[in-house]
């Protein structure tokens, strides 16, 4: 097994790292010319020095660097004179810093990297929703050394894993902790949205599609059981149709939480809470680097005024979102020990993309077993999803 896991920039977790099969570490600036998968807002502050002494230590401890070049979308940039000219300038740089793969979802990037820089190992992002043989084979055939599957759709389709494994020669990637809702009809807005929110031309953004994925998932439990994430205790099933490599996630999370999550891979076995393994929030302590300021003046919030911005800020404070949970305790709890052993037999019987989750229970199932989640939490938080949700709809939000 290969662990690739986030960047926080904490040098002094990266011997532990290596200790935990963990062959990669990804990460990006927040202000390069191709932008990525994450709003800026969202990432930490890192200047190039830091980063080329972070790529350093990478090293030192035998990994690999992994720069995501990951955005969904150029915004037409791609063929201008000025953006080819940046791009060379950066694809130079990070080659002069010793990184070994660049992640990309547009094949243009992965023809550019190819053709002008062979050295580096070209890795297609999740974001080019690789979720098909001929998708795969397409990317494969363009000189793809990884690809990162669509795990949004795919993770429990084993028939279709099988199939692309089998038609490609690229080492295949899947998100071993991915927490979005099975087949998201937000998904490619989202993505479009965090492109158009990253890099150097970074737009405002509300997160709009992420507020309405927890806001389902909090009124319908049954989402958190069937996200396409992968229990550590099932990890030998993907190895058993030849899947060795799978990627951890998020980036803007504690030192002690990336740990925890490649702990729980490495060894194949998590006892506790789940939610501690598949959320991007709610942790008991901000990230390393991260700053309130630093959230405050690329977030911008004043674009919706002084209180609308005071109402956002405090929404996402009251979840733990880019900031500590408030009382020190997790308000969503997924008991892993009310997970039946012989959980992946269910969906080896063919893709839930095709079956109703309201006709068929199975998750439903679990979560009244396995799901609980704070009444005073839920007291609290629903009716401020409502509240913004409202305000968007109407325009009030802008007023």
């Amino acid at each position: 097994m290969r662990l690739t896991v986030p960047a926080n920039y904490d040098e002094s977790i990266l011997p532990e790292l290596k200790q935990l099969s963990v062959q990669e570490i990804y990460g990006r600036l927040n202000d390069d010319v191709v932008g990525g998968g994450r709003p800026s807002y969202m990432a930490t502050p890192l200047h190039k020095p830091a980063l080329a002494s972070y790529i350093t230590a990478i090293h030192a401890n035998g990994l690999e660097f992994n720069y995501l070049m990951n955005s969904a979308c150029l915004g037409n940039r791609e063929w201008t004179k000025a953006f080819q000219k940046r791009l060379e300038r950066e694809l130079v740089w990070l080659e002069e810093q010793g990184v070994d793969t660049i992640t990309v979802a547009a094949p243009l990037l992965l023809e550019i990297i190819k053709r002008r820089h062979p050295r580096l190992k070209v890795k297609v992002g999740i974001y080019a929703q690789v979720d098909t043989v001929k998708r795969a084979e397409y990317w494969d055939g363009l000189g793809a050394d990884a690809i990162n599957l669509a795990s949004f759709s795919i993770n429990r389709d084993f028939e279709k894993l099988q199939r692309i494994r089998a038609a490609v020669k690229a080492d295949l990637v899947l998100i071993a902790n991915h927490f979005c809702q099975p087949n998201c009809p937000y998904q490619v807005q989202h993505q479009n949205n965090h492109a158009h929110a990253s890099g150097r031309d970074a737009k405002f953004l509300i997160d709009y599609p992420i507020m309405q994925c927890q806001h389902n998932r909090l009124r319908q439990p049954h989402l958190f059981i069937a996200a396409g994430w992968i229990r550590p205790e099932d990890i030998q099933a993907y190895e058993a149709i030849g899947y060795t490599t799978f990627k951890l996630l998020e980036r803007n999370i504690p030192s002690e939480e990336i740990i925890k999550r490649a702990t729980a891979y490495h060894n194949r076995r998590f006892e506790g809470n789940m939610a501690e393994l598949l959320l991007s929030w709610g942790f008991k302590k901000a990230a390393p680097k991260a700053s309130f300021s630093y959230l405050v003046r690329n977030f911008r919030p004043w674009h919706l005024g002084i209180g609308r911005a005071r109402s956002l800020m405090d929404f996402m404070k009251g979840q733990g979102m880019m900031f500590p949970v408030p009382n020190g305790e997790a308000p969503i709890i997924i008991d892993s020990a009310a997970i039946p052993d012989n959980f992946l037999d269910h969906f080896r019987k063919g893709s839930c993309l095709d079956r109703s989750c309201a006709q068929c229970g199975y998750c439903a199932g679990i979560a009244r077993k396995a799901v609980r989640i704070q009444p005073e939490f839920l007291a609290g938080v629903l009716p401020k999803y409502a509240d913004l949700q409202e305000s968007m709809l109407t325009g009030g939000m802008w007023d």
